[in-house]
């Protein structure tokens, strides 16, 4: 008993980070040095001790996330599983160019103010009704990152969100702190969910669907435009959205008021500072407008003569390089200078994303993928596999980030289905849509890291909303996997 509890006490002094490094080095030995399972090679015994060791140090945070990402680069091949040449093209792939230019537009929307103005004037026509407040919040949120990254979306709405509530709490006198309190929740709640589920909707809205894009090229050859996604993502976004504002305003944290007066006095200040629009915000407004008209049409584009090259990546860095070569109104700079890059753009997800991209090769060049695949009996009904990869994949995504969990289990999944004769695509789309519904912990995206860090969300008010919202969303999902995808891809 003694033992016992000096063990305890050993524990609770021990950093869980560190258990997590020292679980990682233990799985990959074992694994490493395990005999060879039948139908399993070296090389995906290697591949999958290398799988396990990335996928701990990931889950626990052992060692940053980026360094993390690093390991195919020498693991595979001090192992001689890959050469080197083979591996590091992960790390730079088109759809990392994808992502590279939206968040350039994303660092020059911020840049120029265009996200406050875009946020109050929609706050401004929702009546400031405490529900309508909400409500427009989620859309200006959802709209926003289905063309900018859903963590741009959040960083860019929660210094407006949080100024809206003190305007509520300062001059709106006749509610109960309870009301202010459940309208305080509703909002960031709001903020953060509708930019996870508005990500959905497009390929550049959020990291994992430029993963599933990649790979389904990679390995599959499909090419997935952006008409092709909003398709299958846009009415993902159109159910889930008006659902996650029910439960939040009118069963979780209800709230039901109407602002005063001198609220909406305060919000037409707030809009009066902003001034008239500048030259600089109507640029970057058509830059943006002009980039997106293109990523919606592009595969009707590509039929025309000499464009039969044109890619989504290269529409969003063209629309991003074009912003260095704009003026400013004093024709003194341009609109972006490389120093707003070099300070806003998130230079690890780089690494981070390339990363997964080499893992997920490996797992499924190696073999690894299609043994564990083989695992599952091909007899079993396609319903139970779907249920069970959405209810998998919103639970993981729950402790680990939604990127690392879509590159590591997308080829094993992939394989599952090949295994069982059907399209692969039929069990990684919603896979990858899963995990971006995961709404009850901090880690589980980076809009609800963002919204939780402003120190205003108690993360027991979080796991309840999230556990309903978490419900709903694998029902949605399954329904929508079960009977719309298959219909159109």
């Amino acid at each position: 008993i003694l033992f016992i509890f000096s063990f305890i006490h050993k524990m609770q002094s021990i950093d869980l980070k560190t258990i997590g490094f020292w679980l990682g080095i233990i799985s990959f030995l074992l694994v490493l040095y395990l005999p060879n399972p039948e139908g399993l090679s070296s090389e995906g015994r290697i591949t999958a001790a290398v799988f396990l060791l990335m996928g701990i140090w990931w889950a626990f945070e052992a060692i940053p996330l980026q360094v993390t990402a690093l390991m195919p680069l020498i693991l595979f091949p001090l192992l001689n599983v890959e050469e080197i040449a083979v591996i590091s093209r992960e790390y730079m792939n088109k759809v990392q160019f994808l992502f590279a230019g939206g968040f350039i537009i994303a660092l020059a929307i911020q840049k120029w103010n265009l996200h406050k103005r875009v946020a109050l004037n929609i706050l401004k026509f929702s009546g400031l009704n405490s529900r309508g407040i909400v409500a427009s919040f989620m859309v200006a949120s959802a709209v926003l990152s289905m063309w900018v990254m859903n963590t741009s979306t959040a960083i860019m709405l929660l210094p407006v969100g949080i100024s809206v509530i003190k305007v509520i709490s300062d001059t709106v006198n006749d509610i109960s702190d309870n009301q202010k309190f459940n309208f305080q929740l509703c909002l960031l709640l709001g903020i953060a969910y509708a930019a996870s589920v508005g990500g959905i909707a497009t390929p550049i809205g959020t990291s994992p669907n430029g993963v599933l894009i990649q790979f389904a090229s990679n390995n599959y050859d499909y090419d997935i435009g952006f008409a092709n996604w909003i398709s299958i993502g846009l009415p993902i976004t159109l159910g889930l959205g008006p659902l996650i504002w029910i439960f939040l305003t009118r069963i979780i944290f209800p709230v039901n008021f109407s602002a005063t007066q001198e609220s909406k006095e305060k919000l037409n200040l707030m809009l009066k500072e902003l001034g008239p629009m500048s030259n600089e915000e109507k640029k970057v407004i058509v830059v943006f407008l002009i980039t997106a008209f293109f990523w919606i049409f592009r595969q009707l584009i590509d039929n025309l003569p000499g464009l039969s090259l044109l890619d989504d990546s290269v529409i969003a860095i063209t629309g991003a390089v074009s912003l260095f070569f704009i003026n400013e109104s004093n024709n003194k700079n341009k609109l972006l200078i490389w120093d707003d890059v070099q300070s806003g753009f998130p230079w690890g997800l780089i690494f981070l994303f390339g990363g997964g991209m080499a893992l997920a090769y490996v797992v499924n060049d190696s073999g690894l993928a299609l043994w564990l695949a083989s695992l599952i009996p091909s007899e079993t009904y396609f319903w139970i596999i779907l249920l069970t990869v959405i209810v998998m994949v919103v639970l993981l995504t729950e402790l680990t980030s939604n990127l690392t969990t879509t590159i590591t289990f997308l080829p094993v999944v992939a394989s599952v289905g090949l295994n069982m004769g059907i399209d692969p695509l039929l069990l990684i789309l919603p896979l990858t849509i899963s995990a971006s519904c995961a709404f009850m912990l901090p880690v589980a995206t980076p809009p609800n890291s963002i919204v939780y860090a402003s120190n205003l969300i108690p993360i027991q008010k979080m796991v309840r909303a999230g556990i309903f919202i978490n419900i709903s969303s694998i029902l949605y999902v399954f329904i929508i996997s079960y009977f719309l995808i298959p219909n159109l891809i």
